[in-house]
Order: C-alpha cells, then structure tokens, then sequence
C-alpha cells in the first residue's frame, strides 16, 4: 500500500519521533511505501530522504486550538478554518490520481488526514497520541457532529496507551480502536549502561561523590508541571539536602519559560538550570541519574521510556498513561503532589542502591515492552487486515 503520514509539526519531539520510528521501520520492510506530509524542512525530512523516503511541504493548520475566552478563539477559529480549507486543496491537487491507500494521520489536533481520505476515496487511520482538551485544553473549531463523524469513519484510532483508550472509549464509543504502545529504537546492549557517568568513574570515595542528577526533557507547558519539579527542588533546598541538581531540557511556551526563569532567579536556585532545546538528547541521559514525567495528562511518554532504557529509575506523576509504562516501587516511584515529588527525590538523593535496582528493572521492562520492533510489527498487523 502506499500510505500518506501527515504530520503538523517539523521538529522531532516526541510524536514525531515515534512517527520516524514507523516509517523507517516500514520502510525497511518493504511491504508498503510511506510518504509524508510536512509543513517545512528539518531534521525529519533529513531523516526520510535518508531512508529514501519521499515527502511533501504543505502546511497542516490544526483543527483544535487551547481555548482562553471566546473572543480570541472565535478570530482564530475564522482565520484557520480557511487555512485548513486551502491546505486542503493544495493537497487534493497534490495527491489525487497518485494512488494513495490510506491515510495516516499522526495526531488528533489535526483533521487533515480525515478529510482529505474522504476527498481521496481512501481509508484513513489515526494515531491519538493525546490528551489534546485535558492537558491541553484544547478546542475544536468544527461542530461536534462533524468531529464524530470523521472518528466515527476512521478505519481504526490507534490509542497509544491504555488509559487514552479508555478515554476515546467514552467520547466515542462507536469508533473503531486499538492500542499500540509507542516503540523506541533499543541501543546495542553494550549502550544499555546509563547513569550518571560522571559519578561512575569517581569511585567509592565519599570526597569524589557527584550530585545525583534530574532530567526531565520535553516541551515546556504549563499542564507538563515542569514547575513542580522546581517547587520540589526548592523544598529539598529548604531542609537542607545536598548533593543534586535539576536539569529542564527543552524549549516550549513563552510565557511559561519566563515563569520558570523567574522561579530559578527569586529563589536562587543554583541547583536547578533550564538547558533549552537540547540536540543529543541521548548524550544529556547518559550524564543523568533520575528521570523525570512531571506532566498531567501524558498520552504514553516516549521520554520515560528512553530514561529506563538508560537504567533510570523514573518519578512520574500518577496522572495519563504513566502508571502503566512506571510500575511504582519497581522500575520507578510514583507521586501525588509537589510533596510527594520532594520525597520521592530525597529517596533517590540518598539511596544509590535503590537507584541502581528501579534503574536495572526498568530498563529490563522497556526492552522487553516498548521496542520500535513491536510497534512495527503491531502496526504492520493492523495494515496487512486494513488491506484485505
């Protein structure tokens, strides 16, 4: 089958990772073709010219945005529903008489995949990847009778977890479902190390110890709860714990940058820095000790699996889909509150065995659960019985 991915963005967080992921891995397996929609040129598009994979620049307009107050949304609602209209046509102009079978869309904030199948006459599948109202309070500009019809059409959503099933469940109980879990390339074993290098070549001396390091990298928003992280960082300043720091990776939200910068400098937060955009992510794991999911509503969490993948033990919030990929006292620890951040910290600050043991289980469970191979061959499966 020749299959069009669409996705809306260019960088390569999270959902389009996992969407690069897929496509390289059906690529190489040769059984059908992928092509991409893309709204510009990037590390993405290197990526599948790389591969040999074709792709075309069109902007993708979302068809849901965050909701403030009815003025704004109404002005912004006016404008994109003619953006989405003549990105529409330009794809339709583009593609038709192209033979393309189905349709990917790689989000649910965009509907582009729905209607264009529908202009196409071909099927159209739809990754959710989000909680798009809970964690980002977002909005459709559509009526909800046309949203419904365009989920109710699809071929199959494929939920990412476990709990955004069961939510997609709820809102649309007549739409066709599966859950696939996100896939992350595994390293060669011999990469599978992780930890804080640093402090592994210091030795058992207690004058070479390192801090116990903090990564929590993704986009910087307010429903990600990075600020959590630092009220729980001031906490553990407060009563006198030492030997750690909090690294926040990633760029995001404007205003809530500013926020987080503002936090930092009141309090004189030495211990914590924001490390903006980070390009070798991989390489920032390697030098970290804990990971961090602070976010509300996480749709699955590609992040906390690549921090068990570098032995990490993760603190997650007890919040989405991160119960299910962190089992609480085994491969990571789970928290409520700021509070119950603060202690799940100083937990970790101070026990290095226990770091190693969450660390070791947690690696052990993302490869034997969340390989980009299973998710090839989960969604490979899905294709060959959409094909017949």
């Amino acid at each position: 089958m020749r299959i069009l991915f669409i996705s809306h963005y260019d960088n390569l967080y999270g959902a389009n990772r996992a969407l690069l992921s897929l496509m390289l891995g059906l690529k190489a397996e040769g059984r059908h073709e992928p092509l991409l929609v893309i709204p510009a040129e990037g590390e993405m598009t290197r990526r599948l010219s790389a591969a040999g994979i074709e792709y075309f620049i069109c902007g993708i307009t979302q068809w849901q945005a965050i909701y403030r107050e009815p003025l704004s949304f109404t002005i912004k609602k006016n404008k994109r529903l003619k953006q989405i209209e003549a990105e529409l046509e330009i794809l339709y102009e583009h593609f038709k008489g192209k033979n393309i079978d189905l349709i990917h869309s790689n989000s649910s904030v965009i509907g582009h995949g729905a209607m264009l199948a529908e202009k196409l006459g071909c099927k159209h599948i739809w990754h959710i990847r989000e909680f798009a109202r809970e964690h980002y309070g977002m909005r459709y500009f559509y009526p909800q009778d046309v949203v419904d019809k365009y989920y109710n059409a699809a071929e199959r959503l494929i939920l990412i977890s476990d709990a955004l099933k069961a939510h997609y469940d709820k809102l649309y109980p007549n739409a066709k479902k599966v859950r696939i879990y996100d896939g992350v390339e595994i390293p060669a074993e011999s990469d599978l190390s992780g930890g804080n290098v640093a402090a592994e070549e210091g030795g058992n001396n207690e004058s070479d110890k390192k801090d116990c390091i903090f990564i929590y990298t993704g986009y910087l928003f307010p429903k990600k709860r990075q600020l959590d992280v630092l009220k729980a960082a001031l906490e553990l300043k407060k009563n006198g714990v030492k030997d750690f720091h909090v690294i926040l990776a990633g760029n995001g939200d404007a205003a809530y940058t500013k926020e987080l910068e503002g936090f930092i400098k009141s309090y004189d937060l030495k211990e914590a820095e924001l490390k903006g955009f980070v390009e070798d992510v991989p390489a920032l794991l390697k030098q970290c000790d804990v990971g961090v999911i602070a976010s509300e509503y996480e749709g699955f969490g590609l992040v906390t699996v690549e921090y068990m993948l570098n032995s990490m033990p993760v603190i997650g919030y007890r919040s989405g889909a991160t119960p299910e990929i962190v089992e609480d006292g085994r491969t990571g620890l789970l928290y409520d509150n700021v509070n119950g951040l603060a202690e799940a910290m100083e937990k970790l600050i101070k026990d290095k065995q226990l770091r190693n043991s969450l660390g070791s289980a947690g690696s052990e469970r993302a490869v034997n659960n969340f390989s980009a191979t299973a998710n090839v061959k989960a969604v490979q499966k899905l294709l060959d019985e959409t094909d017949g």
